[in-house]
């Protein structure tokens, strides 16, 4: 089996900061091991959902989803030096597309 880091990408994430309900985005690593990249994006978006680190968080509408994308997909020699932990999130604030 080959060895996959994924750079996720999640969207659209409607959630409370300061008082007031913003739209979120955020960056996140995750590894897997895979046949090749179709299958390592599917198993780590598959064990994001199931880690629960948004869950009761996440304020959207059922007609507007947040989303999730594998921004960047590489192939690795190992997971030697891959923190055991599961990695953080960095957000940032998602801007409505301009019309």
């Amino acid at each position: 089996m080959k060895k996959f880091r994924i750079l996720i990408r999640g969207e659209n994430f409607f959630m409370k900061s300061e008082g007031a309900v913003r739209r979120f985005g955020f960056y996140t690593t995750r590894f897997a091991e895979a046949q090749d990249e179709a299958e390592a994006e599917r198993l780590v978006v598959e064990a994001f959902r199931q880690e629960g680190q948004l869950r009761g968080r996440v304020l959207n509408d059922r007609s507007d989803p947040p989303m999730l994308f594998a921004e960047e997909i590489v192939e690795i020699a190992s997971f030697e030096g891959v923190e055991t932990r599961t990695p953080g999130l960095a957000f940032y604030e998602d801007q409505p597309p301009a019309h």
